[in-house]
């Protein structure tokens, strides 16, 4: 398997973040927002296994709890899923989310299902613009200490000549979230980098054109790890998931995902009503250990 080159351009405009600010992220809880590709959670599981890897005798506190097909916007196509229902919208149930897990540090990943795969119009775009706001308000108004906006990634299509290609819409919407300058807000600019990695190779990222398989995981948390100074090394998909380490971690995300996605509650098509955690921390604490046992061993 392929290794995935180090071609990753962090733009940080407004509140740069610097080199130690992975410290920020040691001994808090650090969750993780988004759509799809954030629910898959490839790329909040390596991001976890380098954090646990590279900083053995720190302590990361890590929730991925993406949605499928969500927006910030609350906005829908005609006949998504089918048309069977309206993709859900993250004010649903981010007021749960944050009285429940109580986090000191959210990632946002928006912006790819805002713009409802149409060319850009005024109306969607402030749409998107409105949520990211009403995003940092409510994490700001509930305590988070840092929010870190993640541009959106590509959409990874060669259009032909005269082709619309909804990628240039998401480079828009990257664009308006790079000029933000709000204290304890922090940009990073995923859309550049994996734009920029995806136009020197041939393959794609995305064989649906949205969803990245394993190497635009890597790219995408290799792309973050820098913006927070982290300097991974470069190693094969092959080597990260043969490594015991690994395969801990992305239990331990997996476990916690699902079950405090439950706990959390959240409406997409049907509505799943807030469930106990009954022995999920617990399960979580004892892959902790594994975890633990492992990273300090290296």
């Amino acid at each position: 398997m392929k290794t995935v080159t180090a071609i990753v351009v962090v733009l940080l405009l407004g509140f740069p973040l610097a080199a130690q600010d992975v410290d920020s992220l040691a001994g808090k809880k650090a969750v993780f927002l988004g759509d799809s590709i954030t629910q898959g959670g490839g790329y909040v599981t390596f991001i976890a296994y380098y954090l646990d890897k590279l900083y053995p005798q720190k302590s990361f506190d890590i929730y991925g709890l993406g949605l499928s097909s969500e927006t910030v916007s609350g906005l829908s196509e005609e006949g998504h899923a089918s048309g069977a229902f309206p993709r859900p919208c993250l004010f649903e149930r981010l007021g749960r989310l944050l009285e429940k897990v109580k986090p000191d540090v959210v990632f946002a990943c928006y912006g790819i299902n805002d713009g409802i795969y149409k060319p850009l119009d005024p109306e969607r775009f402030a749409a998107f613009k409105n949520g990211i706001a009403k995003l940092i308000d409510q994490c700001k108004a509930t305590g988070v200490k840092d929010i870190f906006l993640i541009t959106p990634p590509i959409f990874d299509f060669a259009p032909k000549a005269g082709e619309f290609n909804y990628d240039s819409v998401l480079t828009e919407y990257a664009a308006w979230e790079m000029t933000l300058k709000i204290p304890g807000v922090h940009v990073i600019d995923l859309h550049t980098a994996m734009r920029k990695a995806r136009d020197a190779r041939t393959e794609v990222f995305s064989k649906d054109r949205v969803h990245p398989g394993d190497e635009g995981h890597l790219l995408m948390a290799k792309t973050i790890l820098a913006a927070l100074g982290v300097q991974v090394p470069d190693e094969t998909l092959a080597t990260i998931q043969a490594d015991p380490l690994y395969k801990q971690v992305d239990l331990l995300r997996r476990h916690r995902s699902a079950h405090w996605m439950n706990h959390v509650g959240y409406t997409r098509g049907k509505t799943v009503t807030p469930q106990p955690l009954g022995t999920t921390e617990t399960d979580a604490a004892a892959i902790q250990e594994k975890i633990d046992a492992l990273r300090r061993q290296k």
